[in-house]
């Protein structure tokens, strides 16, 4: 979607984001602005917010206040910092202390996502059904995304103000809440089955991701599912979960549960270069930010790319000026700089040449830039290998451990040769279905989300400890890496009462980022 169609859906929803605080009948309408979005509109709408929230934490959490910001793109923001792909080297773009605070909030969008019901509903019953499917699955990764940062939220009562008269919902158990996001994601995928077998050429109109297809939408669903699952492995053996028999469930049935297997069913937003409204966001005021070597990769990300000789590190990354070549060894230029070190050194650092930085030639050599994926096929087949790991599912874990990396290097243009040189190094044979195949697996994983989908690099580390993320001076959180985000001021201005009852059943009334939420206890 091009910025100047943002900017129309932006005046268009506004109202719509407001409704929590204030009375149409206290406002001046002008009767020749619009105050309704289409269901068009408001689909791009939603999706944006899809990607524009996995970027950084946002505060506003009952209020309504709707994400700003479309930082989930950057290539030096502070969620790939935080994931430790790298390392902020001025205090102009933030900092490495891990002292984050607020969670994102997706209120506001969960609004027009309600209000996209009503106006599909407008439309007539078959060209509805689509929308509400897909707005359906849409709600239910709002969700997800908020209750994974920070635990309960509210949710059955969420969203209720203008039609029940409830602006201090409660808060439901984080459990509660992937349950019902579960009977969300079976929902809908059922009925995109039932609707394109009615009609083959049923359509969404505005779906910025996948142009109205789908058979693409239940692929990106039933990965998500499995995602969400395996997010929950701490949790394995609670029977009412029955994580082992959902996941099994739908591996079984590939007709019925269609996933992303391949790269060209991606989950992602992309950009184009004839389009300028439609440019990738860095194009072209960060070149000079980034070409000035204000910002450096991480080493928990370069160390694993050097130690397995991966020739994404040639791609992704820029050789460190300083670093001599040494024959034989491509990968000796290429040293990451460690997320726990003092800021003012490393800033030093990297205008000595001393650290790699991001190569231009690849991240910003065209208007179109590179695809921001949020479901791609690399992190399906790492999902299916560890499932198979833990014994959820049977299948041959080595092949989707190699799909899953040649799915993530395609994705960065490594030609067939170079996958084939890279899979037959002795150090990358799948060491077999135990805890040593298990880390291969979670590496890749972590390796194929470099600069993509969101916060999940962190919440596998939070999950399961692999990589080994970097601890040092910097951090400002007594040495740890913090296992949630805390709620926001405003709730604790609006709806007190809720959020004190939900912090005193999760953490005896506690709200700090070391706080251990439901999903992470064994």
């Amino acid at each position: 979607m091009n910025r100047t169609t943002r900017n129309i859906l932006t005046a268009c929803l506004l109202p719509l984001a407001m409704t929590g605080c204030k009375n149409f009948d206290d406002l001046r309408v002008n009767p020749n602005v619009s105050v309704v979005g289409t269901p068009k509109l408001l689909l791009t709408g939603l999706e944006m917010d899809m990607i524009g929230g996995q970027g950084s934490a946002k505060s506003g959490f009952s209020s309504g206040s709707d994400l700003s910001g479309d930082m989930s793109n950057s290539p030096w923001n502070y969620t790939h910092m935080s994931n430790q792909f790298l390392v902020l080297g001025h205090d102009y773009y933030g900092s490495q202390d891990y002292s984050w605070d607020n969670g994102a909030s997706y209120y506001g969008s969960l609004r027009n996502a309600a209000q996209l019901d009503i106006e599909a509903a407008k439309q007539g019953p078959a060209l509805a059904a689509p929308y509400y499917a897909v707005n359906k699955f849409i709600r239910t990764f709002y969700f997800l995304s908020m209750t994974s940062q920070m635990g309960d939220i509210p949710m059955s009562e969420a969203i209720k103000g203008a039609t029940d008269g409830i602006y201090a919902p409660h808060y439901d158990a984080q459990k509660d809440v992937f349950l019902q996001c579960f009977k969300w994601m079976e929902e809908a995928n059922d009925s995109l089955a039932a609707i394109t077998q009615r009609n083959a050429k049923a359509t969404v109109d505005g779906d910025i991701f996948y142009a109205g297809n789908l058979l693409k939408w239940r692929k990106a669903i039933n990965t998500c599912y499995l995602r969400e699952l395996m997010n929950l492995s701490i949790k394995e053996n609670d029977p009412s979960l029955d994580l082992k028999g959902r996941f099994n469930r739908i591996l079984s049935n590939p007709e019925k549960y269609p996933l992303i297997l391949e790269n060209a069913d991606n989950l992602q937003m992309n950009y184009n270069a004839s389009q300028k409204s439609n440019n990738y966001p860095l194009y072209p005021m960060e070149v000079g930010i980034l070409s000035a070597k204000r910002n450096a990769l991480g080493s928990t990300y370069i160390n694993i790319l050097d130690s397995l000789r991966d020739p994404r590190v040639f791609i992704v990354a820029a050789p460190a000026d300083s670093l001599p070549a040494v024959p034989g060894n491509p990968f000796a230029r290429y040293k990451g700089a460690n997320t726990g070190d003092r800021q003012d050194q490393i800033y030093i650092d990297i205008n000595k040449g001393k650290y790699s930085t991001f190569n231009i030639s690849y991240w910003l050599s065209s208007p179109a830039g590179v695809p921001n994926i949020q479901l791609g096929a690399a992190e399906t087949h790492f999902l299916i290998a560890e499932a198979i790991i833990r014994g959820w599912t049977g299948g041959d874990a080595a092949q989707h451990y190699k799909d899953g990396i040649t799915a993530s290097m395609k994705f960065y243009g490594v030609n067939d040769a170079d996958i084939a040189t890279f899979l037959a190094q002795p150090l990358m044979q799948y060491a077999g279905n135990n805890d040593t195949g298990l880390k291969q697996v979670l590496t890749q994983k972590y390796v194929a989300f470099f600069n993509n989908a969101g916060w999940q690099a962190y919440y596998n580390y939070r999950r399961t400890g692999v990589p080994v993320f970097s601890v040092g001076p910097s951090n400002q959180n007594g040495g740890k890496i913090p296992t949630r985000f805390t709620y926001s001021q405003s709730e604790y201005q609006n709806n007190k009462a809720n959020l004190q009852d939900a912090l005193k059943r999760q953490f005896g009334g506690s709200d700090t980022r070391n706080d251990v939420m439901w999903m992470l206890k064994p």
